[in-house]
C-alpha cells in the first residue's frame, strides 16, 4: 500500500513538473512575440512623431498682427463710447410710476365692483301664446297652390324650377364651382338624376348655354358623377310618371 502511494505521489510530481515546464516554454516564447510588437510599434510612432513635428515646423507661421490690430482698435472704438446719463430717465419713470398708481387704484376698485355684481339666474319665457299666433297667422300668408313643374321647351328634362323637393348640391360634381351651379339653376338643372339621363343631344344643349364653361361636361364626364352621386340617401330622387 505504502509503495502505491509512493508511486502516485511521484507520477504526479512528475506531471506537475512537464506542466510548469511547458507552462514555462509557452509563456516564454509569447513575453517574447508581444516584446518584439511593442518593440516595433513604439519605432513607428517615434518615427512619425518625428516626421509630424517637421512637417510641422516647416509651415509658415501665421500673421496674427492684422488680428491683433483690430482687436486694438475695438477696444479704442469701445473706450471712446459716451455712456449717456441715465439718472434724469429714471426720473422720469419714477414720475410716470406714481402718476399710474391713482389710476391702477381706480381700476382695482372697478374690478372688485364688477366681481361683486350678481347677476339674476335666467328665466324660462313661455312662448307658447306666441307660437300658437304665429301657426294660426300662417295659413293667411299663403301663396296660393304650388306651381307646377313643368319641362322647358325644346329640352328633354330641364325644369322651370325646383318643385321636386330640395335641390342637390351641384358642387359634389368634380369641376362645378358655386358660380357655375348658380348658372345651371338658371338653365333647369336642379338634380343629380336630370344630369344622370342626358344623352349626347341633352348634352350639347346644355353645353351650349354654359357660356365661360363649354367643354365642362365631357371634359369632367358629369353623366358618369351624377350617376354615382344620384343613389346617394340624401340625393334627390326621380319624381314618379302618373
Amino acid at each position: 500500500m505504502g509503495f502505491l502511494l509512493a508511486k502516485m505521489a511521484l507520477l504526479l510530481a512528475a506531471a506537475a513538473a512537464c506542466g510548469a515546464l511547458l507552462s514555462w516554454w509557452w509563456f516564454r516564447r509569447r513575453y517574447e512575440d508581444v516584446t518584439q510588437e511593442y518593440t516595433r510599434s513604439r519605432s513607428e510612432w517615434e518615427a512619425w512623431r518625428a516626421e509630424f513635428t517637421e512637417r510641422l515646423a516647416a509651415r509658415p507661421a501665421a500673421d496674427l498682427e492684422p488680428l491683433r490690430a483690430e482687436l486694438t482698435a475695438s477696444h479704442e472704438r469701445l473706450r471712446a463710447l459716451e455712456i449717456p446719463d441715465l439718472a434724469p430717465m429714471e426720473k422720469r419713470m419714477m414720475a410716470l410710476e406714481h402718476a399710474l398708481f391713482p389710476v391702477q387704484t381706480r381700476i382695482d376698485q372697478l374690478e372688485s365692483a364688477v366681481r361683486a355684481l350678481r347677476v339674476p339666474p335666467a328665466q324660462a319665457v313661455d312662448l307658447t301664446p306666441v307660437l300658437e299666433r304665429l301657426a294660426a297667422l300662417t295659413p293667411r300668408r299663403g301663396q296660393g297652390p304650388p306651381r307646377k313643374v313643368t319641362v322647358r321647351e325644346g329640352s328633354r328634362n330641364l325644369l322651370s324650377h325646383a318643385g321636386h323637393g330640395k335641390p342637390d348640391d351641384l358642387t359634389q360634381i368634380r369641376g362645378v364651382p358655386r358660380v357655375l351651379e348658380r348658372t345651371l339653376h338658371r338653365v333647369g338643372v336642379f338634380y343629380f338624376w336630370q344630369i344622370a339621363e342626358w344623352s349626347p343631344e341633352d348634352v350639347k344643349q346644355v353645353d351650349s348655354q354654359l357660356e365661360d364653361f363649354r367643354g365642362l361636361i365631357e371634359r369632367d364626364d358629369w353623366v358618369s358623377q351624377a350617376s354615382t352621386l344620384a343613389a346617394a340617401p340624401t340625393a334627390a330622387h326621380r319624381p314618379v310618371e302618373h
